[in-house]
């Protein structure tokens, strides 16, 4: 049976102690909000960027938002199919009842959804029948994996912690964290091991409901300083697998992003005055971008966001009649401040 060793020192206390106040702060702010789609669909997009990132995936934020609208921009096939599919599995771990079990049938139903015609049938949703190791971008092996014959055991016995009476008593960033490490340890798979690891985190933070909301991002964290993140996962190895070190990283890490989360809302409280308003990415951007200049002319908008302007005065005629926005003058002399 799997039994995690770790220690809760003072600064993990402290950082789960704020992650709790902030995700309560976050989730009183966002009761009946009209922005909160938007908020929720822009962190697929960043959560779907960011962990294919690490991995090597090229694509920008931008051509991945672009994706994530269902547009199509012309990326390389592969790339775009990882993040189709980090985006697909997403919306089937949010999709999933709160508090439900994960399952090894889930767990592999998950990797099959991230691999998706990245890799053969056979290998998609299945444990490894071949020995991998992890690779420096030397090309050194840093780390060897357990092999084949242990990786289902071994995912099993993960499971078994995680639904089990000792996880139940933990912190939802602790089960998270631990979970995070050991599935990408184990490495299960022939591909696609951090994504499922990074993955299979953020599903247990909402189905013990610390993300209920689905709106931070917390693979940008990672992703951010990928050499740390790399050294963090291997020191825990290099100590005999203590994981005290590696969850005061990764709960540094959910409170950076539950900090950033909370700024982006309250940077929007003005949209409180409108509530049947729903409000699109475009016009969060213009909001902000009249909120920090004050007022500005119809070409300072289309100057910013290169719109054509029949395109912004479709953007904010709606902030308009929302009352969100206040029009002043006439033709290309009309300016726009915040109500």
């Amino acid at each position: 049976m799997y039994r995690p060793k770790f220690d809760i020192t003072p600064e993990l206390l402290g950082s789960l102690t704020q992650a709790t106040e902030l995700k309560a702060w976050i989730n009183s702010a966002v009761i009946d909000v009209p922005w909160l789609p938007a908020l929720q669909r822009d962190t697929a997009a960043r959560l779907a960027h960011s962990s294919t990132a690490i991995e090597g995936n090229p694509l920008a934020l931008p051509e991945v938002e672009a994706l994530a609208r269902g547009e199509i921009t012309g990326s390389p096939e592969r790339a775009a199919r990882e993040v189709k599919n980090y985006l697909a599995a997403m919306r089937w771990i949010w999709n999933k009842k709160a508090g439900a079990a994960v399952t090894e049938k889930d767990l592999l139903h998950l990797h099959e959804l991230l691999t998706a015609k990245v890799m053969e049938p056979a290998q998609a949703g299945r444990y490894k029948t071949k020995p991998n190791r992890v690779i420096d971008h030397n090309g050194r092996t840093v780390y060897t994996p357990p092999s084949p014959d242990r990786a289902q055991p071994f995912t099993q016995d993960l499971l078994s912690w995680i639904s089990g009476a000792e996880a139940a008593k933990q912190h939802p960033v602790i089960v998270s964290g631990v979970a995070h490490h050991r599935l990408v340890s184990v490495h299960p798979f022939a591909d696609g091991n951090g994504r499922i690891a990074r993955a299979l985190g953020v599903w247990l933070l909402y189905t013990r409901g610390f993300d209920t909301q689905h709106l931070f991002a917390l693979d940008e964290f990672y992703e951010a300083d990928r050499q740390r993140y790399y050294d963090k996962i291997q020191q825990a190895r290099d100590l005999d697998d203590d994981l005290s070190f590696w969850l005061e990283y990764s709960a540094e890490g959910v409170v950076e992003t539950l900090q950033k989360t909370r700024e982006r809302i309250m940077s929007l409280q003005v949209t409180a005055q409108a509530p049947k308003m729903r409000l699109t990415k475009r016009q969060e951007d213009i909001l902000r971008f009249l909120r920090d200049k004050g007022r500005a002319k119809a070409p300072d908008i289309e100057a910013a966001f290169g719109l054509s302007r029949a395109r912004v005065g479709q953007i904010v005629k709606p902030l308009v009649d929302a009352g969100l926005v206040l029009r002043e003058g006439q033709t290309r002399a009309t300016s726009y401040r915040l109500a």
